[in-house]
């Protein structure tokens, strides 16, 4: 058998059995109540969506087999695009991202993204029909730049998609040995997106190397394939970790004589710059109150979200985020690793049609330090990815009063310090 025979025939194999085994587990749990898995069952669907058309694409070369003129070459890769496309969607549908930045923002943002992915789609394949339709008046130049191109955007797509889904993970405590070989496998399977075509555009040069690289592909894509197993598997097991978690408290506090019945009241503050403290009064079963002090000595997420839930509670805000339910369970975390009481998610969030806010009275809690707080830059990019929840602030603190959701939520990314000032107004 043709080695680049056999090839396509393993690819088509892998691909198919891939995708099928994706979609198994998404029937598995799609009627799931869990809103993580809701959210990643969505990415799950999408990646099972690239590897049917991944046997699609196989099979095609599968039955028809040539060699690369510019004109297969072009249809090619813009058949490609098309898992780019998939890839670039889904990967605003990866739950549990611990960490903001200005593209985490807007991945998040889906009608943004949506946009953005097919302002790009629609420009890569205008060039490639283009050079399609002129493809005899170009040399090697332009075989080369349209390897290059298209190169560039799957490697792109391909390693922001790694990062996500890295990303994802990196905020809960998960072995390195399944991050790094994601991380890994990632980047060697996306530079396969170039060496691939390169050694069949030029013959001359690489052509004999064409079978090691055919070779290494189906490596790295085994690689790539496996990837995608232990992310989704790992993120069951912290899915399922922190469900465990949340039934061992409630069965503690069922167990034990004294468990705590309600939280009292709430105090943040600072000793300085650097450390700072949690105070949580505490209402036993035994009726006894009792008070639990967490301090800190540099600022972790989880002690952000207290603050955040603290100040917006002060303001009769409720919060609401796609992964709002990630806050809420490092909050109790954080509390419940310090705290011989164990208080869980009932006990301290209130929940008003997907809009959450403390449980407590809001003159219940006192926010000691202002100043300090506002300084924080982590307080504030945290913020940000909460600006939504504020636009009943905005008349209140703009001047220019639009009508736009759009617009006020830009007023208050550009204008964090301004909003913090007045949440902390009180």
């Amino acid at each position: 058998m043709h080695f680049k025979t056999f090839y396509l025939i393993v690819l088509f194999g892998t691909s198919l059995l891939s995708g099928i085994y994706l979609i198994h587990i998404w029937i598995k749990r799609k009627n799931t109540s869990n809103v993580f898995l809701k959210e990643s069952n969505v990415a799950l669907l999408l990646i099972a969506l690239t590897f049917f058309h991944r046997t699609f694409i196989s099979a095609n070369k599968l039955f028809d087999i040539q060699d690369f003129s510019l004109n297969y070459v072009v249809v090619d890769r813009m058949i490609s695009s098309v898992s780019n496309l998939i890839f670039l969607i889904s990967i605003s549908y990866f739950p549990l991202l611990n960490e903001e930045n200005k593209l985490t923002r807007l991945i998040k943002q889906r009608e943004k993204w949506y946009t953005v992915v097919f302002i790009v789609f629609i420009f890569i394949v205008s060039i490639f029909t283009f050079l399609d339709k002129f493809y005899e008046s170009f040399g090697l130049i332009s075989r080369v730049s349209i390897v290059v191109l298209d190169a560039l955007v799957s490697i792109s797509c391909i390693l922001l998609l790694g990062y996500i889904m890295s990303l994802s993970l990196s905020g809960f405590k998960l072995s390195s040995v399944v991050l790094n070989f994601i991380k890994i496998s990632f980047v060697l399977f996306s530079t396969t997106q170039i060496i691939l075509p390169l050694s069949k555009i030029l013959p001359e040069l690489l052509y004999h190397l064409y079978p090691i690289f055919l070779a290494l592909f189906l490596v790295f894509y085994f690689g790539f394939v496996i990837s995608f197993f232990l992310y989704f598997l790992s993120l069951e097991y912290l899915i399922s970790a922190i469900q465990v978690q949340e039934d061992n408290v409630n069965f503690q506090n069922e167990k034990s004589e004294i468990h705590v019945i309600s939280v009292r009241s709430i105090e943040i503050g600072f000793q300085n710059k650097l450390n700072s403290y949690l105070k949580v009064q505490l209402e036993l079963s035994n009726l006894e109150i009792e008070t639990v002090t967490i301090n800190n000595n540099k600022i972790l997420h989880p002690f952000l979200y207290w603050i955040l839930f603290s100040i917006s509670k002060r303001n009769n805000i409720s919060l609401f985020n796609n992964d709002i339910s990630v806050a809420k369970f490092r909050m109790i975390e954080y509390f419940n690793r310090y705290s011989k009481y164990k208080i869980t998610q009932e006990l301290l969030f209130s929940n008003d049609n997907g809009e959450y806010s403390l449980l407590i009275n809001s003159d219940n809690i006192i926010i000691n330090d202002k100043d300090i707080i506002g300084s924080k830059k982590s307080f504030s990019e945290i913020l940000i990815k909460y600006a939504e929840c504020y636009i009943s602030k905005y008349d209140a603190i703009s001047n220019h009063n639009s009508k736009l959701k759009s617009d006020k939520i830009k007023f208050f990314k550009e204008n964090t310090m301004l909003l913090i000032e007045n949440l902390l107004k009180f």
